[in-house]
């Protein structure tokens, strides 16, 4: 894709978040890919998305803590999500992160200075646009939804922010 069609994709995507979040209809979700997952964050517990900046690493914080970073004046933690959600971290030892990763803050609500790194922004999706599987949630990850079913048959999961910034395990980052 050429610098200038996604500068285009990301102003159109920034638009229709804006307009989502101003709007009272059906929830959506911000799909995003994160290493070999794919996962849903609710757009009323998002908060802003900005480009991949390399943080500043902290001293002997877990290998999923890329971090720290300043984003528009707020030092924020850069969690690897999928290096939280169990990947394997890349052979070379440095945080992921290329062209297309993107970082994607709490909402301010949630009052916590945190950021994901996702490999990639996938568009805004809606309920409709999936089907459930019964499963049971597990309990070592209350914060990570069952399993739903787009059209094209991919497994997608709903990560709820909300829960994950209260979870022990994600707030203990050395």
């Amino acid at each position: 894709m050429a610098k200038s069609s996604l500068i285009e994709f990301q102003g159109r995507l920034a638009a229709r978040l804006q307009g989502a979040q101003h709007t009272r209809s059906e929830s959506r979700w911000l799909a995003v890919s994160a290493g070999t997952h794919r996962l849903l964050l609710p757009l009323a517990q998002s908060g802003e998305i900005s480009s991949w900046e390399t943080p500043t690493p902290l001293p002997h914080a877990r290998a999923w803590f890329a971090g720290l970073l300043n984003l528009r004046g707020v030092l924020c933690g850069i969690v690897d999500l999928a290096g939280f959600l169990g990947d394997a971290p890349p052979a070379d030892a440095q945080p992921r992160g290329g062209a297309h990763s993107r970082l994607v803050q709490f909402s301010p609500r949630l009052e916590i200075n945190c950021a994901l790194l996702v490999d990639q922004l996938a568009g805004l999706r809606m309920p409709s646009q999936f089907t459930g599987e019964p499963a049971a949630a597990d309990p070592d990850r209350p914060w990570l939804g069952p399993p739903l079913r787009d059209s094209a048959g991919q497994t997608w999961h709903e990560l709820n922010l909300a829960l994950l910034s209260q979870d022990a395990r994600f707030l203990q980052v050395v």
